[in-house]
């Protein structure tokens, strides 16, 4: 086996030992892993140099030094890479403090033998393992942890500032660096100034460059393929550390775990005035069956105050309610962990409450109302049933009741009939649990309006009711107060789909402009009073978005976007007063993009009814072109108006009718002598050079051609004596629907004389180093004269002694 089998064989196995151990961490830990670099640590320190082989004949390289030692910087790397910045650390101070503990134990050990030999007066071992160089080993441990810190360091400096570096090169860079900076640290400090210096520096170079080729591939392709799961692979391609993390890092973990106790006592804090503001009770129960926590109103229901309840059991509280239905309902949500909803009358308290019972792995929440007052008018309303019934079921209409939350408490024969549900179906329902969240606080909006201000309402709508029939009815609702103050909402419901129908008949029947009306490109649409959509032409259809049958079950001002009621009333009565009115609306189409349109309203009567009709145009093109124009001009205004750059406009015989200050300055002209005139005519520039006039052919013929011409450089001498380079570009502009010329110039005199100056010192530099170089040249040689002279002169001495040895031999005999 030669000795490169043996390096690869050492290398593979150092690597394979590292990934092995670093692969099982998840069942293992990083503790066999931290043993592992202990040992290898240890090795490098002490068996490093077991190994070696000439390269070149003169420079010797220790292979298992390298790669022991590239091999612990690998496996921080890795660390620091996969797992973050705290296992990083441990790991670096880890292999650190061992350095410095196996120095001390290494020492005593020594000193044993050293006493061992005095008492014993045995010769003591001057080649033992044990009498280590401190210099040495002080030196390496110092640039051990300077190499763990910059690796790290390098490694995240490049990971964020060159993130499309290629992920391979980023890890050959940070080895490469640390390793050449580790050879050149090492060897200043063991060998400067030594015959050995520049042959062990030559040889660590090259050796851990090597090493650091190698080591990277390895790296890259554990990383990338065999550890690569999707957690990891994110990690290390987002790794957005602080470049100074490993330094830095503990004081960032200390304030975030401040923040974060300030945070959590905010939100706890915000939660609790939540809870205590609401109007109905809170309680949790842990699984203990004790008070965890109580707000204010379920304190008030209780009879206690929340602090004394907290830490209680709640039986030994209320022993009067075991038995009841509560506690059969709380039991029966802790077994089937589910939630518990009922409402029930609570005797010792003499109230009736809504119970929401919410169970989870640590106890029960529970959330009730008392609806005592509700019972109480139920009960009131159930003493009149017969009454009642007999009344409302003489009513051909449909009727109803509601409470203040929209239940149902009595509908008629006609209501069931006309939804195709029975009482039990929909008694205690407000018909709203089947729409989503979103949408119930519509459906809900207009009771709670009529429940709220008394305020009666009329509505028509497009409804589904039996047997998925749509049917057009209309809802009028009033609120009725008894006299405990209980607010109830009655309503009764007409049927006017046949008369709508109707009247849309007669209405297209009637109207001898319909066919005209249908072929306007413009939209026409017809609403009534209450902005309730009769009708629309094609035209507005596809302008809004909507089908028609859509658009015939909404209200005009579901249409209108951000409408208060201000300014809908504002419309109504000018139609009223004047009988039309015109305006600008914005609509939001079916897909949420808003329109603005042009409306021209009027009124009229159609089989006495009420009537709007409106023609609209999309206007939306023509404010986006003012828009676009108003910043527009006020963007060139802003630009024309520059401190910095030169401006002029030049009309079509190239006379100056605007110019800038800054242009102004830059030339040395006052404004008002340079407007209407040309830059000839008052002899703003000379120096016509050939350079410069096939700048200025060039700048006009570009401009010619595409319409403008940019960055076009020109010199000229002032009147001033004043040399003048200038960066000019030129753009067609139109106003008043005439063409003219936007100039704009930026001095770059400075930038030149910076440039030209800059060229001398390089001219300078390259002669010194020109001088330089021969200089060193010349020492080079003769080091290596006196060089070849040191080496026949130590060949001669190893001859001579060769001879004397021989010599002696033969007196010897």
């Amino acid at each position: 086996m030669n000795i490169y089998t043996i390096i690869i064989t050492e290398f593979l196995l150092i690597s394979s030992c590292i990934l092995l151990l670093f692969k099982l961490r998840a069942r293992l830990g990083l503790a066999p892993l931290y043993i592992l670099l202990g040992a290898v640590q240890y090795l490098q320190a002490n068996l490093g140099s077991s190994l070696s082989f000439n390269f070149f004949d003169e420079y010797v390289i220790y292979p298992g030094s390298i790669i022991l030692f590239s091999g612990i910087l690998f496996a921080v790397l890795l660390i620091y890479i996969k797992e973050g910045v705290a296992s990083a650390r441990t790991l670096i101070i880890g292999i650190v403090f061992s350095n410095i503990i196996m120095s001390l134990m290494f020492e005593i050990t020594y000193l044993q033998q050293i006493i061992d030999s005095q008492i014993n007066n045995t010769s003591l071992n001057s080649e033992s393992i044990f009498n280590i160089n401190f210099n040495y080993l002080f030196s390496g441990t110092v640039i051990l942890f300077i190499d763990f810190l910059l690796l790290v360091i390098l490694y995240q400096y490049l990971i964020l500032k060159f993130k499309k570096l290629p992920f391979f090169l980023i890890l050959l860079i940070s080895l490469w660096s640390i390793l050449i900076f580790d050879a050149v640290a090492f060897n200043i400090a063991i060998f400067y100034g030594t015959p050995l210096f520049k042959t062990s520096l030559l040889s660590h170079l090259l050796g851990k460059s090597i090493a650091a080729i190698i080591y990277s591939i390895i790296l890259y392709l554990y990383v990338k393929y065999l550890d690569n799961d999707n957690e990891t692979t994110t990690f290390i391609a987002n790794q957005e550390r602080d470049i100074f993390s490993i330094i830095k890092y503990r004081k960032k973990y200390e304030d975030l775990k401040i923040q974060k106790k300030i945070d959590e006592k905010k939100l706890t804090s915000q939660i609790e005035i939540t809870l205590n503001n609401i109007s109905d009770g809170f309680v949790s129960l842990d699984t203990n069956w004790c008070y965890t926590y109580v707000n204010k109103k379920a304190g008030e229901f209780l009879g206690r105050t929340p602090s004394s309840l907290i830490g209680k059991h709640i039986w030994t509280e209320f022993p009067e309610g075991v038995g009841l239905p509560f506690y059969m309902a709380y039991y029966k949500a802790v077994e089937t962990q589910q939630t518990q909803y009922f409402q029930e009358y609570f005797e010792p308290f003499g109230k009736w409450f809504d119970n929401r019972v919410y169970p989870s792995s640590k106890g029960l929440t529970i959330y009730f109302t008392d609806i005592t007052e509700q019972k109480k008018a139920e009960k009131l309303l159930i003493e009149s049933k017969d009454y009642l019934d007999n009344i409302i079921n003489n009513i051909g209409d449909p009727v109803f009741v509601k409470d203040d939350q929209s239940r149902l408490l009595v509908v008629n024969d006609a209501f069931c009939k006309m939804f195709g549900l029975s009482r039990a179906d929909i008694i205690g329902k407000t018909l709203a649990e089947d729409v989503t969240p979103e949408e119930r606080e519509s459906f809900l909006s207009i009771d709670k309006q009529v429940i709220s201000n008394g305020i009666e309402s009329v509505s028509k709508e497009s409804l589904t009711v039996r047997d998925n029939e749509i049917r057009i009815i209309s809802t009028k609702k009033t609120r009725y107060v008894d006299e405990k103050g209980v607010k109830f909402l009655i309503g009764v419901i007409r049927d006017i789909t046949d008369q709508k129908k109707s009247e849309k008949e007669i209405l297209a029947l009637g109207n001898r402009n319909t066919l005209i009306i249908e072929t306007l490109l413009d939209g026409f649409i017809l609403a009534d009073a209450t902005g309730k959509i009769l009708d629309a032409n094609p035209s507005y259809v596809n302008m809004i978005g909507y089908t028609l049958e859509e658009l015939l079950t909404m209200n005009i001002n579901q249409l209108e976007s951000a409408l208060n009621q201000k300014q809908i009333d504002e419309r109504i009565n000018e139609m009223v007063s004047k009988g039309f009115a015109r305006f600008e609306s914005n609509h939001k189409k079916k897909n949420g993009e808003i329109i603005n349109l042009d409306v021209n309203t009027f009124t009229m009567q159609v089989n006495e009814q009420f009537v709007v009709a409106a023609f609209v145009k999309d206007i939306t093109e023509g404010k986006k072109a003012e828009k676009a124009l108003k910043e527009s001009e006020e963007k060139f205004s802003k630009a024309f108006e520059s401190n910095l750059i030169g401006k002029a406009i030049l009309d079509k015989e190239k006379k100056i009718i605007e110019v800038n200050e800054a242009l102004a300055n830059m030339v040395g002209f006052k404004r008002e002598n340079m407007l209407g005139n040309t830059a000839e005519e008052i002899g703003l520039f000379n120096f016509d050079s050939q350079k410069n006039l096939e700048n200025e052919e060039k700048l006009w013929s570009q401009f010619r051609k595409n319409g403008y011409a940019s960055n076009i450089e020109l010199e000229y001498l002032m009147q001033s004596g004043r040399q003048l380079f200038i960066l000019i570009s030129l753009e067609a502009l139109q106003l008043n629907n005439e063409g003219h010329v936007l100039i704009t110039i930026q001095d770059i005199t400075e930038k030149k004389d910076v440039e030209e100056e800059l060229e001398q010192h390089r001219n300078n530099l390259e002669e010194l180093v020109e001088i330089r170089t021969e200089e060193v040249n010349s020492k080079n040689m003769e080091l290596e004269r006196m060089n070849k002279i040191f080496i026949g002169r130590e060949l001669k001495m190893k001859e001579l002694k060769s001879i004397i040895k021989e010599l002696q031999k033969k007196n010897d005999k």
